[in-house]
């Protein structure tokens, strides 16, 4: 079997799932002739819609509903595609793909010129936007100077919020963690994706603000180099950005398709 992952990760970190069914990959081997291909994802499930977890554990949402099509754009009569996950923070995620000890990281991920990795084409629109209690005063992005504003850490709402006059931010690698605390006042704000903050607005009653704090696209990372990968990855996104599929998908999980 040619496996693209070089390395092992820890077994307590890692969540298995493969996007053509529940066959591991020696089972593959003996019973077809053909080649099976293992590429490896990082992801840190705790940013819905992008990417969360069941009851039972499962990573769902829409980048794991976009990531098992992609078997179907690929597969041919010689060759099998396997797409397993792996869990971590998403801090590490950009290290594990440096190091290369995963082939890519699908996380919701936004463009940072200081992340030294290869991008793929975007596949949704997005942006950064602040997320308050209902009783908040906190009413215009204005409104925000001086406050205490939490953001993921490693994520561009880390960016943005920064670029807040005067705030004080606080980083916090896992996002539920992060609107647990606004609920209970610890912070004034947090910074989120776009899709992220209106599924939080949605199922727990907070408030979005109207404006934008920087607009964004979300990107598939690889290896900084492995243009081979970051080009089959792109051969799948034309494929499904020109699908019915991503319409659906989109309007499913409440997330804003790329412009024409």
């Amino acid at each position: 079997m040619k496996k693209l992952f070089k390395g092992l990760l820890v077994a307590a970190m890692a969540l298995t799932m493969t996007a053509c069914g529940g066959n591991d990959a020696s089972t593959a081997d003996n019973t077809s002739d053909k080649e099976v291909v293992e590429i490896n994802i990082a992801v840190s499930p705790d940013y819905a819609p992008y990417e969360s977890l069941d009851t039972e554990g499962n990573i769902i949402g829409f980048d794991p509903d976009m990531i098992a099509l992609f078997p179907s754009y690929l597969n041919d009569e010689n060759t099998e595609y396997k797409f397993v996950w792996h869990q971590m923070s998403f801090e590490n995620i950009v290290t594990q793909v440096q190091n290369g000890q995963v082939d890519l990281g699908v996380s919701g991920f936004t463009y940072d010129e200081s992340r030294k990795v290869e991008w793929s084409k975007p596949y949704t629109a997005t942006a950064q936007v602040a997320v308050v209690n209902k009783d908040s005063d906190i009413k215009t992005v204005d409104d925000l100077e001086g406050k205490v504003i939490a953001a993921q850490s490693g994520a561009t709402g880390e960016k943005a919020a920064k670029s807040i006059k005067n705030a004080q931010v606080v980083s916090v690698s896992n996002v539920q963690e992060i609107f647990s605390a606004l609920t209970s006042k610890q912070y004034d704000a947090v910074v989120v994706d776009l899709a992220v903050a209106q599924n939080y607005v949605k199922e727990q009653g907070f408030v979005m603000l109207d404006e934008s704090l920087l607009d964004e696209e979300n990107y598939i990372i690889a290896k900084e180099g492995n243009t081979e990968m970051i080009d089959l990855v792109n051969k799948c996104l034309d494929q499904f950005l020109a699908s019915d599929d991503y319409g659906t998908l989109c309007e499913k999980y409440g997330l804003k398709q790329l412009e024409n």
